[in-house]
């Protein structure tokens, strides 16, 4: 039986640095790198832990060839291409075949091997998998009265069809086929990050590859688990034996930070009891009635969070309206290309010299009637690296210069052009990076900022998940709300039925 060691680590507390460490020591004492598996949830997580040993020691990527996410890990070792993986247009293809909506669709790829649409009987069929449950039981024991058995029956059998037809395996698929017949390598050591997050599936595949190794060693924190809804197992991380131990040092939370999230978290009653502390910084808690009391304008970045996506709507539009620089779910409302298109038009206008690729990002603005003369779009005479507004002009098409980029831009929309607008007369300096970045709970799981804007209204679904387990909902305001490295500004709720912080 291997040696089972158990990291426990609270908000902030560096469980994955932690993690890396204890790799490197193995690597130290000559541990072949073939021989260690790092398996995390996410893609981010495992290539973190791959980059730095690489670094470390000295290796290709190709001497640590363990150091995946266990969907990566199943593929890798059964031998599949990219090819038979289930793309975004391949359910698409599905979803139109089988007279289907789907709307967006996750379908796993930097998530952990979540996968979501908006077709909430793909969903289910993907979730009884996910549990290791069958579908009938997974339904009879769900709260899925808007759905028929019939309805969902039909989805199962509609899809598995549709991948049987094209031979195509999803990501729940790889693991399946790994448990069934996947060879299980020669390991010595295996590390598991972000074990909050993985689900029953997951979990038989982890049994299943430190079936002969010395020594496994699990990183996560139970009350960060908030990925339930998706499957994940966390009372198999709380009633795993093996000898603990708990990372109580917060690098992020300020001390009120602490206080607040510690009496937000006791009220979980199933965890496995710890206790941290916070920074030596005191930090700020403040209470608001209203979202529009919290000013954005801050110095410092920020992370507004909300429990579901709608929540957020009303506050991106007043991020607009005064003309702030935002980021929604880490995505730029306009395209990092505008913004450095319209920072090189100032340069130019200022008469520096600009590089030849932000020469044809620029003209790629402007349309033949305003800016540039046909057939000099491409700058296809262009023969030098730089260039400055003269040489443009006489040599390469420009047909305007020292105009303001909105109108010299006639090509960007209105909506973009009204809120760079905004952002200018906001703010008159060329920083072109946002410093707000608005987000689920869900999305933010990882990430901190200096200040933290939390609300707390819940959906009607979110109030109705709450009622059948409390805990879970309350695991998700306990990571919002040690995201914050300084203040943290706690919205009360606007409707019936919020989560009272």
């Amino acid at each position: 039986m291997p040696e089972t060691k158990i990291i426990l680590g609270p908000p902030g507390t560096g469980k994955t640095h932690n993690l890396l460490s204890l790799v490197e020591q193995e690597l130290a004492r000559g541990t072949p790198p073939d021989r260690i598996a790092f398996v995390a949830f996410t893609k981010k997580a495992a290539h973190e832990a791959r980059d730095r040993a690489m670094k470390k020691f000295n290796l290709e990527e190709q001497h640590l060839p363990n150091f995946r996410t266990l969907h990566s890990f199943a593929f890798h070792q059964l031998g599949l291409t990219k090819s038979e993986v289930m793309s975004r247009d391949n359910y698409k293809e599905f979803a139109q075949a089988f007279g289907m909506d789907l709307g967006s669709v996750t379908d796993g790829m930097d998530s952990g091997g979540i996968f979501t649409t908006d077709n909430i009987l793909i969903n289910e069929v993907n979730l009884a998998r996910m549990k290791c449950l069958e579908l009938e039981h997974h339904y009879n024991n769900s709260d899925l009265q808007d759905i028929s058995w019939h309805a969902l029956l039909r989805a199962q059998r509609a899809l598995e069809e549709f991948k049987k037809k094209k031979e195509l395996f999803d990501f729940t698929d790889m693991i399946e086929l790994y448990l069934s017949s996947g060879p299980v390598p020669k390991l010595e050591v295996v590390f598991v990050d972000e074990a909050q997050d993985l689900c029953r599936l997951q979990w038989r595949m982890i049994d299943k590859i430190t079936q002969d190794v010395k020594q496994i060693y699990i990183s996560g924190d139970d009350d960060q688990a908030i990925y339930r809804w998706a499957g994940a197992d966390v009372e198999h991380l709380i009633n795993m034996p093996g000898e603990t131990t708990v990372l109580t040092q917060s690098y992020r939370c300020p001390r009120v930070v602490q206080n607040l999230s510690q009496d937000i978290i006791s009220k979980v009653r199933n965890r496995r009891p710890k206790s941290w502390k916070g920074t030596n910084k005191e930090g700020l808690l403040r209470y608001h009635s209203y979202p529009e009391s919290v000013d954005l304008k801050n110095n410092g970045t920020w992370l507004v969070m909300a429990r579901t996506q709608y929540l957020l709507d009303e506050i991106e539009r007043d991020v607009r309206l005064q003309g702030l620089l935002y980021k929604r779910n880490n995505k730029l409302p306009v395209s990092q290309k505008l913004l450095n298109a319209v920072d090189a038009w100032k340069r130019l206008n200022d008469g520096e010299y600009i590089e030849l690729p932000e020469v044809k990002s620029i003209y790629s603005y402007m349309s033949t009637d305003v800016g540039i003369e046909r057939g000099f779009k491409h700058l296809k005479t262009a023969d030098k690296e730089k260039y400055e507004t003269e040489e443009l002009v006489m040599h390469h098409g420009l047909l305007v210069s020292g105009r303001p980029w909105d109108v010299a831009f006639d090509k960007v929309g209105n909506r973009d052009r009204e809120f760079l607008r905004a952002v200018e007369s906001r703010n008159t300096s060329r920083d072109t990076e946002a410093r707000i970045n608005l987000s689920t709970i869900h999305g933010a799981k990882g990430g901190e900022a200096d200040n933290v804007m939390l609300l707390t209204d819940l959906s009607r679904k979110a109030q109705e998940a709450m009622e059948i387990n409390a805990d879970d909902e309350t695991r998700v305001f306990y990571v919002g709300a040690t995201r914050a490295r300084d203040t943290l500004h706690i919205v009360q709720p606007q409707r019936y039925g919020g989560f009272i912080i």
